[in-house]
C-alpha cells in the first residue's frame, strides 16, 4: 500500500488558491447588495461594522485583507519556486524590476485618489493605476483616498486580479525599458 505524498509546491499553490479565494468572497459584493463576507459575519452573530450604524471600521474589509495578503506572499513563493525562466540565474520574479512593479502597483492605489463613478444609489471608487483594480462602494461621498473608503462607511468592495496582474505587468516592462534606457545613456 503506497502512501500518497504530494509535492510541497502543490500544498503551496493550493494554499494560495484557498486563501485568495475566502478573501475574494470575504470582499466582494455586486450592486447594491452588501459584501459577502457581510452576510457570513451576520449568519455567524457578528456584527461587520464597529458602529451599529453601518459606520466606522469595516470588519469584512480588514478579513479580507487579512487572507489576501498571505494569499500575494504564498503565490509569490510559489512562483518562485518553480523554475518558468532563468535571466542570468536568476527568475524573473527575483528580479529587482518585477518586485518594484508589485510593490507601485499596491502602493499607488494607496496614495494616487481615485477615481468616482456613480451607480444608481451606491458611489463607486475606482482605484489602481494604470488599470482601475480595486473598486469601493460607498453609500455616501467620502474621501478619494483608498485607506479612508477602506475604513470608513463602504458597503462592499470588489478586487479584480486580472487587471492588478495586467497594472504589474505594464509597469514592470516599463520599469524594464527605462532600465535598458538608462544602460545606454549610461554606456554612451
Amino acid at each position: 500500500m503506497g502512501v500518497f505524498v504530494i509535492n510541497k509546491n502543490i500544498w503551496l499553490g493550493v494554499s494560495c488558491l484557498l486563501l485568495f479565494t475566502l478573501g475574494s468572497l470575504f470582499g466582494v459584493s455586486f450592486g447594491n447588495k452588501p459584501a459577502y463576507g457581510d452576510t457570513i459575519l451576520k449568519f455567524i452573530g457578528l456584527n461587520s461594522w464597529s458602529n451599529s450604524n453601518n459606520t466606522g471600521l469595516h470588519y469584512t474589509a480588514i478579513i479580507a485583507l487579512i487572507l489576501l495578503i498571505p494569499a500575494v506572499i504564498l503565490v509569490y513563493m510559489f512562483f518562485k519556486t518553480l523554475e518558468l525562466e532563468n535571466m542570468n540565474g536568476k527568475r524573473r520574479i527575483d528580479t529587482w524590476e518585477c518586485k518594484l512593479s508589485i510593490l507601485m502597483a499596491i502602493i499607488s492605489s494607496f496614495v494616487l485618489p481615485g477615481k468616482i463613478m456613480q451607480d444608481r444609489s451606491l458611489i463607486e471608487y475606482a482605484f489602481g493605476f494604470p488599470c482601475n483594480y480595486w473598486f469601493v462602494y460607498q453609500d455616501n461621498k467620502r474621501s478619494f483616498q483608498l485607506f479612508d473608503n477602506l475604513f470608513n462607511g463602504n458597503t462592499g468592495m470588489n478586487i479584480n486580479i486580472l487587471s492588478l496582474f495586467v497594472n504589474i505587468v505594464i509597469i514592470y516592462y516599463v520599469l524594464i525599458l527605462l532600465s535598458k534606457i538608462y544602460t545606454k545613456v549610461r554606456t554612451m
